[in-house]
């Protein structure tokens, strides 16, 4: 059968610009950091590395320093008689410890899912999905809620966040442990939440060619990973496909302005990018897009999901790149470009079985490349018509 002519430039790109050797070398230093926890050690190391790479590339590279406040966990714990389950407290919970019976909601933790229960003076349980974190608990404190406890969608456990200080002490703990809550509604339980507030020392890196005065496009994913974590996949993967798509557009003149972002603290609440935002307006203002890398290295999906604004995805698929539309999504760090009126495109592989686990340790460079490719197709798109 003839190749179609998008996998022949798909393979031409591949083998000529991206650099599988090289990605995987990148990948294996950021993973062997270890977790890049925003304002740890390891994360200063890998943002120091990112910016010796885009130099080493051509390019200028900053920094961009900011703070934030969010909680750190101490030890958090369910008990209900002998029972006891380990949970994980929320970035941006306040901590506490409450004795109160468990109210157990059939859904999602949305306001219609309360009807005709009594959450006052009560701890919630909800399952996780659909609406944020941050949104559940504010539904279950206006239902006088004293804490929120969500169960995890998986078997296992997960890390969330807030993004900010949350209204009421919340935890999530894992599907497999958490299921059995909903039949133990009414039954008193003992709440700890471990949380307690510190300000993290982050910094986005940023890199534009030398001669480039603002951008016209970013290009940029997330460095941080969650405690724990590595993050090979979550998200050293479009980290690596963001500095590999720098390599090698380097001294092409239609993609001079494009600039290449590596941001910090997504993992506590998208804190680079809306830092980014809200530092750079006149630069932000003026960009034609921006495109997210999130989980791109492991194919927990059929295709590669593109998501954001209808008229870039129309000039993709123009293009004759091969994705999968999956629509406006949010939860990463395109979100605050697009809510400050920048169109956007989210690249992402979907959801894994080792998100935000210690088991996330590997990606494969040639679904990277893969993506690479859509990207570089969409950037063509928009600056050489």
């Amino acid at each position: 059968m003839k190749p179609s002519l998008w996998t022949v430039l798909l393979l031409s790109f591949s083998a000529l610009a991206f650099a599988p050797e090289r990605a995987k070398a990148d990948l294996d230093y950021l993973v062997g950091i270890g977790p890049r926890v925003a304002g740890s050690p390891a994360a200063a190391q890998a943002a120091e590395y990112l910016a010796a790479q885009a130099r080493a590339a051509g390019y200028a590279a900053e920094f961009q320093p900011f703070s934030y406040t969010r909680s750190r966990d101490t030890g958090s714990s369910l008990s209900l008689g002998p029972t006891r389950l380990e949970a994980l407290a929320l970035s941006g919970s306040p901590g506490g410890t409450f004795e109160a019976p468990l109210q157990a909601v059939p859904g999602i933790g949305a306001a219609s899912d309360y009807a005709g229960l009594d959450a006052r003076g009560k701890i919630v349980v909800v399952r996780r999905g659909v609406i944020p974190f941050l949104e559940k608990a504010r539904q279950a404190a206006a239902q006088g809620a004293v804490a929120v406890v969500v169960v995890n969608n998986e078997p296992g456990a997960v890390r969330g966040t807030y993004g900010g200080v949350g209204p009421i002490p919340g935890v999530t703990v894992s599907g497999s442990e958490g299921e059995a809550l909903f039949a133990r509604s009414g039954e008193r339980a003992r709440l700890v939440v471990g949380a307690v507030l510190e300000q993290a020392q982050a910094r986005n890196v940023i890199a534009r060619w030398p001669d480039s005065r603002a951008p016209s496009v970013v290009v940029g994913g997330h460095y941080d990973s969650v405690q724990g974590a590595p993050g090979a996949n979550d998200n050293a993967s479009g980290t690596v496909t963001v500095l590999e798509l720098a390599r090698s557009l380097a001294g092409e003149g239609w993609a001079k302005d494009v600039w290449y972002v590596w941001f910090d603290g997504e993992e506590d609440g998208l804190w680079g990018s809306r830092n980014f935002v809200q530092a750079f307006p006149e630069r932000v203002r003026g960009l034609k897009a921006m495109f997210n890398l999130d989980m791109v290295g492991v194919r927990a999906s059929p295709a590669l999901g593109v998501g954001g604004d209808p008229a870039l995805l129309r000039l993709l698929q123009q293009s004759g790149a091969q994705f999968n539309d999956i629509g406006g999504s949010g939860g990463s760090d395109h979100t605050p470009f697009a809510q400050a009126g920048v169109p956007v495109l989210f690249f992402h592989w979907g959801i894994d079985p080792n998100y935000h686990q210690p088991t996330d340790t590997t990606a494969d460079p040639a679904l990277m490349a893969e993506t690479a490719a859509v990207v570089r197709a969409a950037l063509e798109r928009i600056l050489k018509q």
